[in-house]
């Protein structure tokens, strides 16, 4: 809001200038004004660097450019309503700024305007989108790695659509194939042995112990009824009555990571429509397919893939790779403008093959796009942890939240760039620390609340044991929230935030710059795909609330203007606290 403020700011110097023939042959200005947040307080609050850009087109040197842009600023209303307290040019020809206190009240009184909506963004533009995630088999429970891509597709999701995208979010299940009919003949070979019959379990399938809690769920339903089955249509019948139980168990423990799919995408539906055969037909009718060998190939190498890949085995059973175009053919059928799949990384080989057979459809392949999340590594007191002997080596999602709770869980998941590895700190993640930044953040959200709640009750004497009087009544706080929110109120009531005393000043202002920040955080992790961007921005506005805090006293009864403007700047920090939360799926508490 504020470097939008200064952008064009500076663009009607740079005219005024130009009007006055002070820049040389130009007509316009040739470069993009851009404005940022020096690293370093002593640059100011803001910097622009246009001067630098503009030196070879003016035919003149930065600091003549910057010099000249800074008087036409310095005679702007701006500069003398309190918006900007000084401008300044450095080496090598820099423009820095210091804020004043109006736009700065501005801001306060916009969050408490918008409310939930401050911060949301238009740079989706409506563009339609899935992301489609998780998408584990229907054959056991998700493990912590399904749980990274299950966080990052959710907070991609929540990112987009807070940043003007219309979203949709999908689970493809890959219910089809060699491994639903290995869990069928696991899963009856299970339910046999858990009725009693002596029957061997298949070496070569999944783990017994993976598959007893579903088939006792099988059994408690259908009891022994299906004992009386043989052949493919026991293991058919068993496979899918486990499988059914499995899907509606991923199903539960996703809504409690608070994932909720609008589409549950069945493979099998492919090939019961003759999807598959379809999407075969349209690629062969493109010539991009061969015969060899008794199987059916796609030129892939044509489309940019290193090698040719089979679509239909000599066996005549068809290839991931070939359910996978009917499925994206149905994808693309559906007219969205982006499709994202988010896969771990070890399916990064099947990336080539899945953009050749889009090509080779008809479809723009920069349309569907892959993220690849790395692995998870859990920890504790440094130590590789495996948590459970029941389930083999491999780290169960429900198992981690169920030790260290469903916020922890999406914070630390969410924090990382899906290209980076995460060391989960399990004994982190439990503490109820600064040092745990999930926790911190919650708390800087249940610290604001504390605060209001502290306005409106009364409060004992610690020296002499009496009570005190509320400060305000509620009545009045209701009324203070009302002039808060309204556009007819004069933004001017906050100025009353600010301290006279420099040491005070700052950090009163800092808390402000990094509220206003939000808007710039969501466009800019909306644009590079990165939701955990929004994580550590929230945890950066924890710490700026805590500065505030140990130097800004809140509740002063006998000061009633001071009072007012300072509630109204912790209900606004408590909402952008609240908005940046909710944007990576973690609950914002009142109460800790």
């Amino acid at each position: 809001m504020i470097k939008e403020r200064l952008k064009d700011l500076v663009e009607r110097a740079f005219e005024q200038a130009r009007f006055d023939k002070k820049m040389g042959e130009l007509t316009e200005c040739p470069e993009p004004v851009v404005i940022e947040q020096p690293k370093l307080p002593e640059h100011g609050d803001f910097a622009c660097g246009i001067a630098l850009k503009l030196a070879r087109h003016a035919r003149s040197s930065p600091i003549q450019i910057a010099n000249i842009l800074a008087e036409y600023i310095n005679q702007t209303p701006e500069t003398m309503n309190g918006s900007i307290t000084k401008v300044e040019v450095a080496n090598p020809g820099f423009i820095n700024f210091r804020l004043g206190t109006t736009w700065l009240t501005d801001v306060i009184k916009e969050i408490h305007i918008r409310k939930e909506d401050f911060g949301r963004d238009t740079v989706g533009g409506d563009k339609k989108v899935l992301i489609e995630y998780v998408s584990a088999n229907p054959t056991g429970n998700l493990h912590i790695g399904h749980g990274r891509g299950a966080v990052l597709g959710s907070c991609l999701s929540n990112l987009f659509a807070f940043a003007g995208y219309k979203v949709e979010q999908e689970f493809y299940v890959n219910d089809a194939g060699a491994q639903i009919a290995s869990l069928g003949n696991c899963a009856f070979a299970c339910y046999q042995r858990k009725l009693g019959k002596d029957v061997e379990y298949p070496s070569d399938g999944y783990p017994e112990e993976s598959l007893i809690e579903y088939v006792d769920q099988v059994i408690e339903q259908y009891g022994s009824q299906f004992l009386s089955l043989t052949g493919d249509e026991a293991a058919v019948t068993v496979g899918n009555a486990t499988k059914k139980i499995i899907q509606e168990h991923q199903e539960k423990l996703l809504e409690r990571l608070g994932i909720k799919f609008d589409r549950w995408f069945s493979e099998s539906s492919l090939h019961a429509q003759n999807k598959v055969d379809e999407a075969m037909q349209i690629l062969t009718d493109n010539n991009f397919t061969y015969e060899a060998d008794g199987a059916l190939w796609l030129k892939a190498k044509e489309l940019g893939d290193e090698r040719d890949r089979v679509l239909k085995k000599s066996t005549g059973d068809y290839t991931y790779l070939a359910n996978d175009a009917a499925y994206h053919l149905d994808k693309f059928n559906r007219g969205y403008d982006l499709m994202i799949n988010i896969w771990g990384a070890d399916h990064h080989g099947q990336v080539p093959g899945l953009k050749a057979v889009v090509k080779a459809l008809g479809f723009d392949s920069e349309k569907l796009q892959v993220l690849l999340t790395q692995i998870v590594n859990l920890n504790r007191d440094g130590k590789a942890v495996r948590m459970s002997k029941r389930r083999g080596t491999v780290v169960m999602l429900d198992e981690v939240m169920d030790e260290v709770g469903v916020d922890a869980v999406r914070y630390f998941l969410a924090e990382s760039n899906p290209n980076n590895p995460i060391n989960f700190d399990l004994e982190l993640a439990k503490k109820q620390k600064r040092e745990n930044p999930s926790f911190y953040i919650q708390y800087a959200h249940a610290r604001c609340s504390s605060i209001l709640r502290k306005a409106v009750e009364p409060s004992i004497d610690r020296e002499s044991g009496e009570e005190r009087p509320a400060p305000l009544t509620a009545e009045m706080f209701e009324q203070f929230k009302q002039e808060y929110g309204s556009s007819d109120s004069d933004p001017n009531l906050f100025l009353a935030v600010f301290d006279e005393d420099p040491d005070k000043f700052i950090h009163q202002k800092n808390l402000i710059m990094r509220l206003q920040a939000l808007p710039e955080e969501v466009r800019d992790a909306a644009v590079n795909w990165q939701p955990g961007r929004l994580s550590h921005y929230a945890y950066e506005l924890a710490n700026t609330l805590q500065k505030f805090y140990e130097e800004s006293q809140v509740i002063i009864p006998d000061n009633l203007p001071v009072m007012k403007a300072r509630l109204g700047l912790v209900m606004a920090t408590r909402q952008v606290l609240a908005n940046a939360l909710k944007i990576i799926g973690v609950s914002a508490p009142d109460r800790m």
